[in-house]
């Protein structure tokens, strides 16, 4: 006799045949008979183990018949719940994708998943926009965010409008560009997006024996920092001159003193 219990659906079936429960539970098999009995879950429901007749686990088991028997198949409900991305917020546009599949979405949407799946969510601006972070569902941040979920959860992806700052040097002496907030670091990294309004302070540090003669482009001052407020793309130029600044490389005796060979 095979009885199933829980709050899930599934079926028991037998080897040799007999045994299909939901439609017949009982049969009867001569004594000594070895059967196998699989225990499948339907839709919505896992199978959580056996209990009576020397069966234990979730495989399936198999008994010996030497006396009446009675086993028992435990299933359970899984509940099953939705992530929903609202990703229409900002100025900006992107998309926002999922680990397990099941998002993704340029406009608003929404995946389902088993009780206690972990879903990763992360966010990719489109081009001319950057992504500002996450609110809702304990996301938080602009990197991805995982989800363990155990209700219902609205996600908001917000997407902010962004122009380019790029950053060129000339002259005939050498110097680095950095900026504040980071991103351009001149030598290496010559261009950054930045949100709308930003404001980008760039600092311009010169090397041996150069100096720094002043911005062009979007700031035209001579000397100091040069401060750009990003509400549209941007271009500044830093400009860096050798300097003759009088080192001494080789110093010799003269009559009367030190005769110093500049360079």
């Amino acid at each position: 006799t095979v009885n199933t219990t829980g709050t899930g659906v599934g079926t028991v079936t037998s080897v040799p045949s007999g045994i299909n429960c939901g439609i017949y539970c009982t049969t009867m098999y001569a004594k000594n008979t070895s059967v196998t009995l699989t225990a499948t879950a339907a839709s919505g429901s896992i199978f959580t183990g056996w209990s009576g007749g020397g069966c234990t686990g979730t495989g399936s088991c198999t008994i010996t018949l030497a006396t009446d028997t009675a086993v028992t198949a435990n299933f359970t409900y899984i509940y099953v719940y939705t992530i929903t991305i609202n990703r229409k917020i900002g100025t900006g546009s992107g998309t926002v994708t999922s680990a397990p599949v099941g998002i993704d979405c340029g406009s608003d949407c929404s995946g389902t998943y088993d009780d206690g799946t972990a879903v990763t969510l992360t966010a990719t601006a489109a081009n001319g926009s950057v992504f500002a972070g996450w609110a809702g569902g304990g996301c938080t941040g602009t990197g991805s965010c995982t989800i363990t979920l155990a209700a219902d959860t609205n996600v908001f992806a917000f997407f902010i409008s962004a122009f380019n700052l790029t950053v060129n040097k000339t002259g005939t002496g050498n110097g680095t560009i950095t900026s504040a907030p980071s991103g351009i670091n001149c030598g290496t990294s010559c261009s950054k997006m930045y949100a709308n309004d930003t404001s980008v302070t760039l600092t311009a540090t010169a090397a041996n024996r150069s100096v720094f003669a002043g911005w062009s482009g979007a700031c035209t001052n001579t000397s100091g920092n040069c401060t750009v407020t990003m509400n549209a793309a941007k271009s500044v130029t830093a400009t860096f001159n050798s300097s003759s600044t009088g080192i001494c490389e080789l110093c010799l005796p003269s009559r009367g003193g030190w005769r110093a060979i500049l360079k």
